[in-house]
């Protein structure tokens, strides 16, 4: 078995140091003029994008993790997957900057994101299926996970045909997700109140 409080602790700090670098994307435009900073406002919709989304896979891993009492090798290795794509986001978010009309940049960037929530999602199953969980509202999570793989492989359709789109349906996806899970927490305190 591995130590919950190291897996923990270095996932917090991996996941932080992704977060923190991504800003290093953001180019700073040479005028700070209103039109030099909407010209480059591809990336700032990608940056928002990447830094909510690693900060909601956050919160997913943290309820999912807080709830464990053994973390298996097997559940490590998933950990150490689900990383591999939080630090690749800075990557992705990067392409993005440099070509958002291209189909290729967004259909990696929009992957990325796919396979980071793909990977936690299965991560997290995996810690509840070892330490015989009772996920409450359980339908509640699936469904947000089903919304959000859909809904990436929507983005990936639409970003084939034109990139942007791909870019405002992950956005929307986003944005959903958001909404998805603070109506989900509330929920949650209701019944423990």
């Amino acid at each position: 078995m591995i130590n919950k409080d190291r897996m923990l602790a270095i996932t917090d700090g991996i996941v932080a140091i992704a977060a923190t670098i991504m800003v290093l994307e953001l180019a700073v435009p040479e005028e700070v003029t209103a039109a030099a900073i909407a010209e480059r406002w591809p990336i700032l919709v990608a940056y928002i994008i990447s830094f909510t989304q690693i900060f909601l896979a956050w919160h997913e891993h943290h309820d999912s993790v807080a709830n464990a009492e053994l973390i298996n090798h097997r559940i490590f290795l998933l950990n150490c997957l689900w990383l591999l794509f939080i630090t690749l986001m800075p990557f992705a978010t990067g392409i993005i900057g440099n070509d958002p009309y291209n189909p290729a940049a967004v259909l990696i960037y929009i992957g990325v994101l796919f396979m980071e929530q793909l990977t936690i999602s299965i991560e997290s199953r995996a810690i509840v299926k070892l330490n015989k969980c009772i996920v409450r509202d359980g339908q509640v999570i699936k469904f947000i996970r089903i919304i959000t793989l859909a809904g990436y492989a929507i983005a990936a359709i639409c970003a084939i045909f034109a990139p942007i789109s791909g870019l405002f349906v992950t956005l929307a996806l986003t944005l959903c997700n958001i909404v998805l899970i603070c109506l989900y927490d509330r929920k949650l305190n209701v019944h423990v109140e």
